[in-house]
Order: structure tokens, then sequence, then C-alpha cells
């Protein structure tokens, strides 16, 4: 491995397992010998020495510590640093926490336990290189190939750069979505105005996400789509997610507060209904009166921007379905 740079490089690592990391500190020498490793296991001191030292050029951290977590300390660090490459790693696939890790605290890269140091470095190595305008870099395979669902990745022309086994599969039973000869991801209808979520107004904040359906003989497919900054000098990526909710349950009481910012009681409800429940069968269920559940519907209605509940069956299986379970 070498770089195209004289100037050192140095990489931290933060986890509370002690044999990972001393067998970072057994390989790291015989990987890159021209690199320097930093090696903590207490995310507070991590936090310390690596805010205050610009010659920390990235951290690989553990998504799972107690006292601070992966997620906390990323973005902790991001706040101090914004140059720092930040690589996370974590021992369950835990897809919504990918997503905020990506988007909302500008981490490079997700990683599973085990990953092979020689891969996370060379991960490193080809970031370093795109941010020195030596090479460009898309949103890792590693990434999305962790989950069990349909996931593709695109640009904002949605040229194809990664598309995991799940999603091939769904294509194949689902003709609404195709890919063009070039490559392209090809929609048989435009239900979420995708284009204008690719490219807002001039003027106009970007969304970062949107859901919508598309039905084929076969069933229903629920899509999600999620935007991915890149810098800004660099276009935004896209995330599509891909869910049959025939094949899968509804979603998690604690997706549904995460993606619509609902309150436990309007969750569960919510939860309740998607899985086939009229109103007071769901109020039954959870303990409330046909009443409340009324009003509690009014409230996921504004919440969720519909006026009618085959309105919000089509929103909620629109969202990622079963990420906790």
């Amino acid at each position: 491995m070498t770089m195209a740079s004289d100037l050192p490089v140095r990489i931290a690592f933060v986890d509370d397992d002690e044999n990972l990391l001393s067998s970072h500190r057994r390989n790291f020498n015989r990987l890159v010998p021209q690199w320097e490793g930093l090696y903590f296991n207490d995310p507070q001191t991590a936090l310390t020495e690596i805010g205050n030292d610009p010659g920390v050029v990235a951290c690989v951290l553990d998504i799972h510590m107690p006292v601070m977590t992966g997620l906390e300390l990323a973005a902790k660090l991001r706040h101090q640093r914004k140059d720092l490459i930040i690589v996370m790693l974590t021992g369950y696939a835990d897809l919504q926490s990918a997503l905020t890790a990506v988007n909302e605290f500008g981490v490079f890269r997700f990683y599973p336990k085990p990953t092979a140091l020689k891969t996370m470095l060379d991960g490193i190595e080809a970031e370093i290189a795109r941010k020195r305008g030596e090479a460009r870099d898309t949103i890792p395979a590693a990434f999305l190939d962790l989950f069990h669902l349909g996931l593709i990745a695109t640009d904002n022309r949605l040229v194809i750069s990664h598309m995991n086994a799940q999603a091939a599969e769904i294509l194949r039973r689902c003709p609404s979505l195709q890919i063009s000869p070039e490559n392209t991801l090809l929609i048989d209808s435009d239900p979420g105005k995708i284009d204008t979520f690719l490219h807002p107004p001039a003027g106009r904040v970007p969304q970062m996400q949107r859901g919508f359906s598309l039905h084929h003989e076969q069933g229903n497919l629920s899509v999600f789509l999620r935007r991915v900054h890149n810098g800004s000098n660099i276009a935004d990526s896209f995330v599509f997610i891909l869910v049959e909710p025939e094949r899968l349950g509804p979603p998690t009481i604690d997706d549904l507060i995460d993606v619509f910012g609902l309150t436990r009681s309007e969750a569960k409800l919510t939860q309740k209904l998607a899985e086939g429940m009229s109103l007071d069968q769901a109020a039954e269920r959870i303990g409330i009166s046909l009443s409340s559940a009324r009003t509690y519907l009014k409230t996921v209605f504004s919440k969720t921007g519909v006026n009618r509940q085959p309105q919000l069956m089509k929103t909620v299986l629109s969202t990622i379905p079963s990420l906790r379970r």
C-alpha cells in the first residue's frame, strides 16, 4: 500500500475490546509501515486526543461502547474536526444507525465485525486519495451488502454504482423497476416526484428522504430513497431501499418514532393499523378507548402528511419495516 503524498498519516482506533485493539497493533505496522496507529479503549480519552490532534487523518470507531457510543463519539468528533475520516464498526446489522452515521455525522464507511484490517485501511487510503483529488469513491459495497433488504446505490442521474443480491432478485420480480443498457435505474412511473427529489429547484433545501410504493402483478414494492451528501464539490449519491411488505412485517414501534416523530402511544396504534387491524381493534389491543384512538390518529395524520387511513398505510409501508427485529 503506497500513498501519493509524503504527508504523515495517523489512524486512531477506538474500541472497548482490548483483544481487537491488540490485533490491530500487531498487524498495523506490517500492513502500512509508513503510517502511525493510535489506540484507545476509552471514548472520552479518544475524543480529547483526536479532537486536539490535526495529525490524526482517520479514526475507526466501534458503534457499541459503554459510556459513549460510537455514534455519540462520531457526532462530537465531527463537530470538532470537519476533515476527519470516520469509519464505524458494529457487531449488529443496524441499518438505521448506519444511515444516521452516514447522513448526519459524515461517517465514511460502516463495516460489520469482524472486517479485515486491510479492508478498512484500503478504504481509508482510497478516501485520502479522493480528498487529495487523486481519485473518486462511491458508497461502499461493504455498507450496502450488510442488510437483508434490497439496496441500490446511484448518482443523481440514477446511474447505478452498486446493487446487492437482494435488490437484483426484487428487480427480477418487479417490472416497475428495470436497468437500462447504460446501467441506469428505470422507474416505470414517478409516484414520488423523484426527479424533483434528485434535482431540487435552486434555493430549495434538498430533502434527505422520500418513500413511495410501486405496484406489480406479484404484489407491492415499497421504496425508501435516501440522499447521501458527498461534500460541497461532489454531487450527492442516493440509496434506494427496496422492501416487499408482503414478505416482511410492519415497521417496529421504534422505526415509526424515528422516521415520523410519533410518540410511543401513536406509534403503537399505527403499528396495529399497519398489521391490518381496524381502528377499534387496534384501540382494544393497545388498551385505549376508541375516542383516544381517534385523537391519536388525527395527530398521526398531521405528522405523516396524510388525511385518510389508506394513505397512512401506504406511507407507513413505504418506510423500512422490521429493522430492529
